[in-house]
């Protein structure tokens, strides 16, 4: 869904690489796609969001994230265990979330469910977001449609 350029909250996290970061004012002025994932279930829906980004050269962050704050500590035993998975270069594109994912949900009207939830951001600024239901097709091609306008 197209949507008007507001900046998103201000979400705090860890790369798995150990970068702090903040959303929005860590990203690129370039086009990012954020893929959220709120649950351990959602991670399949993330996969196929991160797989369609890849697949059309799209720059893109993998994001888990807390619907309520936590210290960031708290999230290191998953950060842990998340890293014999993956290749170390993939790292620095996974932040774990640990304060702002209450006021996400809210600004978006999001449910923290086993969907990802993608938003499309140029310069900080959000062009569209996917935020109910599955990964389809159409909904990734209407993102990249998005981004292609912008």
């Amino acid at each position: 869904m197209l949507i008007d350029m507001n900046p998103i909250p201000s979400l705090h996290g860890t790369s798995l690489s150990g970068r702090a970061f903040r959303i929005p004012a860590d990203l690129p002025n370039s086009p990012i796609a954020l893929v959220f994932g709120f649950s351990h279930e959602a991670r399949h829906d993330v996969r196929a969001w991160k797989q369609f980004f890849t697949d059309q050269g799209i720059a893109f962050l993998s994001v888990p994230i807390t619907s309520s704050d936590v210290g960031a500590e708290t999230l290191t035993p998953t950060m842990d265990a998340m890293k014999p998975h993956l290749p170390p270069q993939a790292w620095d594109s996974i932040v774990m979330v640990h304060a702002g994912g209450g006021e996400l949900l809210t600004h978006f009207k999001w449910t923290a469910d086993d969907f990802a939830k993608v938003l499309l951001l140029k310069e900080g600024q959000v062009r569209a977001e996917h935020g109910h239901g599955a990964f389809s097709n159409a909904a990734a091609e209407n993102l990249r449609d998005v981004l292609k306008d912008s």
